[in-house]
């Protein structure tokens, strides 16, 4: 798998999961929707900036280090329109690392 499409794959699948989590028990159909769609296309652009921002070979360290700050960068520019970054940003530092921790393990 290249760097590009692990930072992808990583991306989708915990921004889906962290819009799920961010959505509550009590969001129903479209909130629900919107509410993973969003995240996922965050976690899609924050494995892609991982796998472009990530030199080849770099430790597993730099990889979740360098992943989890941009994933900070782009929750703290999603929360600005609902004043909410003490809910985004921790979780988007978390997908942001775990974007950057499979970049660079596929760069080995």
């Amino acid at each position: 798998m290249s760097r590009i499409s692990a930072g992808v794959v990583t991306g989708l699948l915990l921004g889906a999961a962290q819009g799920f989590l961010s959505a509550g028990s009590s969001a129903e159909g479209m909130a629900l929707f919107l509410a993973i769609l969003g995240r996922a296309s965050q976690g899609i652009i924050n494995g892609v900036l991982a796998a472009y921002g990530i030199k080849p070979k770099a430790p597993l360290w730099r990889g979740g280090l360098v992943g989890g700050a941009l994933g900070a960068l782009l929750g703290a520019l999603a929360g600005i329109p609902a004043q909410s970054w003490m809910q985004i940003v921790p979780m988007s530092a978390v997908v942001g690392v775990g974007c950057g921790l499979a970049v660079a393990r596929a760069g080995r």
